[in-house]
């Protein structure tokens, strides 16, 4: 008889709950940030003492056919996983809006959650700064591509310039960039405010530069960036590129 994943779930919220070797447990992805759907699987976490993490990662091996996702690691492990600047660092914005529903950890877990779902402050300005000049160069490429008649160069090169913006401009409200699963609920429920393009218009311009690189979409992106960064003291990067910016905000093709 086949057991459903709610079932599975529950059971092993029970385990976490009575079961003194598992100090952590809570939901991951969609159902993590109350976002599920009917095909969303049970993607879980569970943190266990130490000396039982490997003999606790067999019992749970097999709940992968159960559409249930459940990883299961040390409080060391934990720690370092998702580190900024690590192999796993994609996995960051997983841990937004995430609550432990069971923390036994005299709220170590929930911390480490909150400070993976964030940029560390040591790296923020130089990641911010990254960010912008990225932006900025794929900008410059995509217009000069639109200059010399390459329109799938510059259709490409625009493409490649969203991830560095919507980096930039998440960092410079304390975010990280989400996964694009989520932008749209993300602009939505907690819009950029400090941003002078409101939400429907970003997502406007943003799906304008995917579909034909729209070079006056490109223009208000970065026009309206250079304001935002600027206020927060990063003007110089804007400033570093001389004339080729203000051709960049005043070019139309």
């Amino acid at each position: 008889m086949l057991i459903h994943p709610e079932q599975t779930f529950y059971s092993l919220l029970n385990e976490a709950t009575d079961d003194p070797n598992i100090l952590a447990f809570w939901l991951d992805g969609s159902r993590g940030k109350g976002l599920e759907t009917g095909d969303s699987d049970y993607d879980c976490t569970m943190i266990v003492k130490e000396k039982v993490s490997s003999q606790y990662a067999r019992r749970y091996s097999n709940l992968s056919s159960c559409e249930i996702d459940l990883s299961v690691m040390s409080l060391l492990q934990f720690r370092n996983y998702a580190a900024w600047g690590s192999d796993t660092a994609w996995a960051r914005y997983n841990f937004t809006h995430l609550t432990a529903i069971v923390d036994k950890t005299g709220g170590e877990a929930q911390r480490l959650i909150d400070e993976k779902g964030g940029i560390p402050v040591a790296v923020k300005r130089s990641f911010i700064a990254g960010a912008l000049d990225h932006f900025i160069n794929q900008t410059y490429r995509s217009l000069k591509c639109f200059r010399d008649g390459s329109s799938v160069g510059a259709r490409l090169e625009a493409a490649e310039a969203v991830t560095p913006f919507l980096n930039a401009v998440f960092a410079l409200h304390d975010r990280l960039r989400p996964y694009y699963k989520y932008l749209e609920w993300e602009l939505n429920e907690r819009p950029l405010t400090r941003f002078a393009i409101k939400t429907d218009e970003l997502i406007h311009c943003i799906l304008d530069i995917l579909a034909n690189g729209a070079a006056p979409a490109q223009e208000n992106l970065l026009v309206h960036l250079e304001e935002l960064a600027t206020a927060d003291g990063y003007g110089g990067i804007f400033a570093d590129w001389g004339a080729k910016l203000e051709w960049m905000k005043t070019v139309r093709f």
